[in-house]
């Protein structure tokens, strides 16, 4: 038997097959188009997913940056009048 002769067994050959016909150009373009807008909306989403989840960390930070300079500065204030109501205590005990 030679190879690419189209016989499988004796007696029976096979030429080519014609259960799957080939799409139009018309059909196969709008499935291209089908498929790049399924696969621009799911780009899409995704970057939407993203960007959300971005603002709301930079939201986040902000707020705790925000509140870590507001106890660092009562900390600071009340380490001051601490350290005022000392001097005032060494001077009024003198």
């Amino acid at each position: 038997m030679r190879v690419g002769d189209g016989r499988i067994m004796s007696g029976f050959q096979v030429n080519h097959f014609n259960w799957v016909r080939t799409p139009t150009f018309l059909e196969s373009s709008e499935t291209w188009r089908a498929r790049r807008q399924a696969a621009r909306e799911s780009f899409e989403s995704v970057n939407s997913a993203a960007l959300s989840a971005f603002k709301s960390i930079s939201a986040d930070l902000a707020t705790g940056m925000s509140s870590i300079a507001a106890s660092t500065a009562v900390k600071r204030l009340q380490d001051a009048a601490n350290a005022k109501a000392a001097e005032n205590a060494v001077d009024t005990t003198a």
